[in-house]
């Protein structure tokens, strides 16, 4: 009886495959694959020659700045994307179908050759049969055989007379042999046959498969995206799935044991997959962030270990593959879901915490940090908001304290991550943490910036500095006014908050440091009328304490000539100024980048001075003894806490003497006490009485560098703009005559004492927590 077999999956179709018969040839054509192959692999290189077409269409674009821009940018970058994906889809395709039909052929070829053996041994076994018959017949009816079991009488050693019975019998054996030996040859190739079918059909099965697996078109654009081979798309694509439904186990299923070995799994799985774009494609489309909080993250009776590197390594990159095909909702749904997931539950916060943060890396697309952002702070308001009611507080969110400040320091790198992604996306940095409103700027920036971790900012404050730069930057340079105007009253409100805030924890990273700077260089032409406007006022008034935050509109460079700034200049507070810039210079490094924003900023001015023809010799005079001024409030600042460390010796001292003179009181002391002091203050002389020793040595010091700043910056100006005059054909007298106001040298201390009056008074301003 015949069956027949379905071979199924990629043989039909265009090959001209269909269902198997029983012992027929198999079906299928290998040249109608290969032709298939080739038409996808020609559609795959026009593809190609579009996406280039498109890069170049998106180069033009490079460069210009607008809305219009920007969407069409987008745009064709997309389509130029999805171009790479089809492409790399079709030339997988091409591949699978190739492979297919080698499979194919070899698998009919097999079945071929089985089917000629199996008709030929056919043969052989009927000639054998029919020999059979023929010798039966012949020793049927011979007297005695029957009686002799069929066998004649021949004695041992004879031989059987020809054509006699026992010549018959013989005959009948051999052919009775040899058609079974043909019969085993017939079962030997249907044999060879269904091996060979079956090798078709799991050949078909694999490519049927495989072109399932490039269906899922974001396994294939993250495939693609990351320039793998998306023929590991079935095994990438079964690894992921398998590993997702084991996350609820692992979270909460079986013994401890058995728990904490498939974490381990788990680990192992993800880790080992880190640079398998595929995996991720399909593990993200499977599993939420929550689900691996609750895998991975510590329980009472399973404490885990803080994340490793290479786990978070592997959870940063494949997130950063899976959202390359995310749709901008798929992101914000995953940036969301990765805050929300964290939960509020105490223990294994800050594990948890990490591990939300190695799903955030900086390069992932805005909309996933503006979620993420945006939930976190929700939390945050939330928390402080709860938190100030408790307290009788409510007109002071954002002081935090007890739980809320717990939280806020578990989830420290949460926080991190989220302002990593707004330091690498310089627009939603100024949207997020400069909004048009008012009031929701100030509360953008106390919630940013005007608190620290316990222990410090994980990455030493980083992503915060960084974020900061990145708004100032995008908001300075962007040609409409509204925006500059945002990242102007960003600074102003951020030096309100950074001393008692970001800067309050341990020294910051020196990168930060220099993101800090960064962002305040464009405002260094208002610093030093700021420290002015302060240097003389009483610390008990609001004046003295500083202007409220705001922009200073009637803001010149200088009053000589109608020169206005690049941006809108801040109403800066120069204590907290002070404390700002103080708390970004402590090391070497961070120093530097003080310098080298003064360093460009001079370098700013003179250039300008040199081309301010309108305003004469007046404009130029004007301009550098602004930016002298301007020089001084930030060297002066830089050196603060040289001063700071001294009145704190002071302190000390005052302490010490009032103890031993007996503002304690004799009777408390005890007299013996009193003298013992009283006798070592003789013997060490006044030195130890003068307790303002440690000031003058610091005034001292500060009197040094203020001198050599000032001869440098001065020196610098000065013989730039001679330089300058030269070089238009002014003889050298006269140059130098004309910038005689602006020569250290000189006797006219006009400038000298503009440069002295700023920084003076910003290496003595007291600091934000002495007033």
């Amino acid at each position: 009886m015949s069956t027949v077999v379905r071979s199924g999956g990629a043989s039909g179709g265009a090959s001209g495959g269909g269902l198997d018969g029983d012992l027929c040839p198999l079906t299928g054509s290998p040249p109608a694959l290969v032709d298939a192959a080739d038409a996808a692999a020609r559609a795959a290189e026009r593809l190609a020659h579009v996406r280039v077409t498109l890069l170049r269409v998106r180069a033009t674009l490079d460069g210009q700045r607008s809305t219009a821009v920007e969407r069409a940018r987008e745009r064709v970058t997309t389509l130029a994307d999805d171009a790479r994906a089809s492409g790399g889809m079709l030339e997988a395709s091409a591949g699978t179908l190739r492979r297919h039909a080698v499979a194919l052929g070899e698998a009919q070829l097999a079945a071929e050759r089985a089917l000629a053996d199996r008709a030929e041994a056919l043969g052989r076994e009927a000639r054998w049969r029919a020999e059979a018959d023929e010798a039966r017949r012949s020793t049927w009816n011979i007297p005695g055989v029957e009686a002799l079991g069929g066998a004649p009488l021949v004695w041992p050693g004879t031989v059987p007379p020809l054509g006699g019975p026992g010549q018959a019998h013989h005959r009948l054996a051999a052919a009775e042999r040899a058609a079974a030996a043909a019969r085993a040859e017939v079962v030997a190739a249907e044999a060879r046959w269904r091996a060979a079918r079956d090798a078709k059909a799991e050949a078909s099965r694999r490519a049927a498969a495989a072109l399932a697996a490039l269906a899922d078109v974001r396994a294939v654009r993250a495939v693609t995206a990351a320039g793998a081979d998306p023929a590991a798309l079935v095994a990438s694509g079964n690894a992921a799935r398998q590993v997702a439904a084991l996350l609820p186990r692992a979270g909460s299923g079986g013994d401890d044991a058995a728990r904490r070995e498939l974490r381990e799994d788990v680990r192992r799985v993800l880790t080992a997959h880190a640079d398998d774009p595929a995996f991720w494609a399909v593990f993200w489309d499977t599993a939420s962030p929550q689900d691996l909080y609750l895998a991975l993250g510590p329980s009472y009776v399973d404490p885990t270990r803080p994340v490793s590197a290479e786990l978070h390594g592997a959870l940063s990159q494949g997130t950063a593959d899976w959202a390359r095909t995310a749709s901008d909702d798929e992101l914000r749904e995953f940036g969301h879901g990765v805050v929300a997931g964290v939960g509020d539950w105490p223990l294994g916060l800050a594990e948890r915490s990490q591990l939300a943060a190695a799903l955030l890396p900086a390069g992932l697309p805005a909309a996933a940090h503006a979620a993420a952002g945006d939930a976190l702070d929700a939390r945050w308001w939330v928390r402080a908001d709860e938190e100030a009611r408790g307290a009788g507080t409510a007109g002071a969110p954002g002081d935090l304290a007890g739980d809320a400040l717990v939280d806020a320091t578990l989830t420290a790198p949460l926080a991190a991550a989220v302002l990593a992604g707004y330091a690498r996306h310089p627009r939603l940095a100024l949207d997020r943490l400069a909004p048009a409103s008012d009031g929701q700027g100030a509360r953008a920036v106390r919630r940013w910036f005007g608190w620290a971790p316990r222990d410090g900012w994980p990455d030493g404050g980083r992503a915060a500095a960084g974020a900061l730069a990145a708004a100032v930057d995008e908001g300075t340079s962007s040609p409409h006014q509204a925006d500059q105007r945002r990242a102007t009253m960003l600074v102003s409100r951020a030096t309100k908050e950074l001393p008692s805030g970001l800067l309050s924890g341990p020294t910051l990273d020196d990168r930060a440091s220099a993101d800090i700077a960064r962002a305040y260089e464009p405002y260094l032409p208002s610093m030093g009328d700021d420290a002015r406007e302060q240097k003389d006022g009483d610390t008990s008034t609001s004046r003295a304490s500083g202007p409220a935050p705001g922009i200073d509109d009637t803001y010149r460079l200088t009053t000589h000539a109608d020169l206005w700034p690049a941006v809108p200049q801040p109403e800066l507070d120069a204590f907290a100024l002070r404390d700002v810039i103080a708390a970004t210079s402590r090391t070497p490094g961070a120093a530097d980048a003080w310098l080298g924003a003064t360093d460009r900023y001079t370098a700013s001015m003179v250039e300008l001075a040199a081309t301010a023809a309108d305003g004469g010799s007046a404009a130029r005079l004007g301009l550098a003894q602004d930016a002298i001024s301007d020089v001084g409030a930030v060297a002066g600042s830089m050196r603060a806490e040289l001063l700071d460390a001294a009145y704190d010796r002071v302190e000390t001292r005052e302490q010490v003497i009032a103890l031993a003179s007996g503002a304690l009181g004799i009777g408390t002391l005890g007299r013996s006490t009193a003298e013992a002091v009283g006798a070592t203050a003789a013997t060490q002389g006044l030195a130890f009485l003068d307790t303002r020793g440690p000031i003058v040595e610091a005034r001292a010091a500060l009197g040094e560098v203020k001198e050599q700043t000032f001869v440098r910056y001065g020196t610098t100006m000065h013989d730039l703009l001679v330089a300058h005059d030269i070089d238009r054909g002014i003889p050298a007298e006269e140059a130098i005559t004309a910038h005689r106001g602006i020569d250290p040298e000189y006797e006219d201390e006009t400038l000298s004492t503009l440069f002295d009056e700023t920084f003076e008074a910003m290496s003595e301003t007291p600091r934000t927590e002495d007033r």
